[in-house]
């Protein structure tokens, strides 16, 4: 009797324990007749945040997203496409929450330990539950998420690679392998990519050998005074009782003769904002980024935080003038009515789905770079799931606690309901992903998601570099409108906001 024909070698590029981990997922799918996938995990030596901006860079074209919370040492750069989910629609959060709980279920991990609280997809949603009809949006839809094919990050102070592959009942173990041996290289390649410039550079730099600088044409999307004028109606909706607060926004397009550098202006926010959270999301040419102050919700295990911020005044230019402006934002009827709101409407979401829920007595000042606000720091700990429902799915916690916060009043208003439909018969602006839940998903059911604010939407490749217009940022910026508030301090209130994106945009 003849022995059976050795299996082929498997390429020497990966390691003898991921051979054998692609040898059983390939064994389950065929069992199965289901697709499956495999994640498998490298320690890093180390991954600074010059590390990931590099690997953000390097991912040029293809899908990418970075999210980092600097004062909390925890960086995620992901890259590529394994499976993913679009979506639109009432029925857009079911979807995805369906699509990550069968992801999860057919994702094997192997290789080094990963702890609990670690993305396998990242996404966002838009603002609105349709998609957007501005064309500059058009890469952004009411949902998407994907499990990416490669993803470098740091947690808890630990630095790990995680690469993965689709898995077909179909697959030979040559093909897995090669393909988990190219993303291995990927990783490598993407942490050590130089960039031809420095990390910060802005598209010509000074200008071109002819001695011009750079152009850059700012145009608001409407006149000051229609801003002035849906301030005033809103303060009748208000007035009338149909309203307690609403969240009235405006952009700026600033159009430029290059392309934007948008690792460069990432490492720029990155500097002018460290309390704050760096996302963005990149899908061809365009990229939605942002540096926001405000978490939506994180979940790890059964425990949940978030916290409500509302309340703003500009910083001082002395410490003294600093503080008296602090002073004056704590004891503004205004500003705490506007703060209120928010806390009140975030309590209602989060108690009936809580089995603890602590919310800080008191509002803490949350200082940034030219901007301070009121917050007030959530807790608590999941209720169990109810009776029928998977034990432990936390997957559609999260995403059920997403859908229920989201519009915040701190983005939109109160009510919500009737917020919403002003927003959509008054405002006049396509806010896209602006505004919206930005976010990662984890293998146990937790994640964490932040709203995308102190945004823009950058899109390069619009025209030949060195004509106007060659790229376009969309700059985002709102505020709260209570009974008392005073029109032109709100105009006022957005520029500070817009400005805070518009220097480390231009940089001239």
């Amino acid at each position: 009797m003849s022995a059976a024909p050795a299996a082929p070698a498997p390429p020497e590029a990966i390691p003898a324990a991921l051979a054998a981990e692609i040898g059983t997922v390939i064994a389950e799918a065929k069992a199965s007749g289901r697709t499956r996938f495999l994640a498998w995990v490298e320690s890093l030596p180390s991954l600074a945040a010059a590390d990931g901006l590099r690997a953000f860079a390097w991912a040029g074209s293809r899908d990418r997203s970075i999210w980092e919370r600097v004062d909390a040492g925890e960086l995620f750069v992901a890259w590529g496409s394994v499976d993913e989910i679009e979506r639109e629609g009432g029925d857009r959060f079911t979807a995805v929450r369906a699509w990550h709980r069968e992801l999860a279920t057919r994702l094997r991990i192997a290789g080094a330990a990963r702890p609990e609280g670690a993305p396998i997809c990242l996404g966002g949603f838009g603002f609105d539950a349709t998609a957007s009809a501005d064309p500059d949006w058009k890469s952004f839809p009411a949902a998407c998420f994907r499990l990416p094919e490669g993803l470098v990050e740091r947690v808890d102070g630990v630095a790990r690679a995680v690469v993965f592959a689709r898995i077909d009942p179909a697959a030979n173990a040559a093909g897995i392998a090669e393909a988990f041996a190219r993303r291995l290289a990927d990783v490598r390649a993407a942490v050590c990519f130089r960039a031809p410039g420095a990390l910060g550079a802005q598209g010509r730099g000074d200008g071109d050998p002819a001695g011009e600088g750079p152009e850059y044409r700012v145009r608001a999307d409407r006149s000051h005074a229609r801003f002035l004028e849906q301030v005033e109606h809103a303060l009748a909706e208000i007035a009338s009782g149909r309203l307690a607060k609403l969240v009235l926004a405006r952009s700026l397009a600033v159009d430029h003769d290059d392309a934007y550098d948008v690792p460069g202006f990432l490492v720029r926010l990155r500097a002018l904002y460290p309390s704050c959270t760096l996302v963005a999301v990149g899908r061809g040419r365009d990229t939605f980024l942002a540096a926001t102050p405000e978490s939506l919700v994180r979940v790890r295990g059964r425990r949940f935080e978030t916290a409500a911020l509302a309340g703003s005044t500009a910083r001082g230019r002395t410490p003294e003038e600093d503080a008296e402006l602090a002073q004056a934002l704590f004891a503004s009827a205004k500003e705490r009515a506007e703060h209120a709101h928010v806390v009140d409407a975030m309590r209602a979401v989060l108690a009936p789905r809580a089995a603890r829920l602590e919310v800080a007595r008191a509002p803490s000042l949350r200082r940034l770079f030219g901007i301070q606000h009121l917050e007030t720091s959530i807790e608590g700990e999941l209720a169990p799931a109810p009776p029928g429902t998977t034990s432990g799915d936390a997957a559609g916690e999260i995403l059920s606690l997403v859908e229920a916060l989201h519009p915040t009043p701190a983005v939109a208003g109160a009510p919500a309901p009737s917020a919403a439909e002003w927003l959509r018969l008054h405002e006049g602006l396509e806010r896209g992903w602006y505004a919206a839940p930005i976010g990662w998903l984890d293998a146990e059911g937790g994640g964490a998601f932040c709203v995308g604010l102190r945004s823009a939407l950058i899109r390069n490749g619009l025209a030949p570099v060195g004509q106007s217009g060659a790229s376009r940022a969309r700059l985002f910026a709102g505020v709260g409108i209570v009974a008392g508030s005073d029109p032109e301090q709100e105009l006022v209130e957005t520029r500070i906001k817009l400005r805070a994106l518009l220097a480390p945009l231009t940089e001239i």
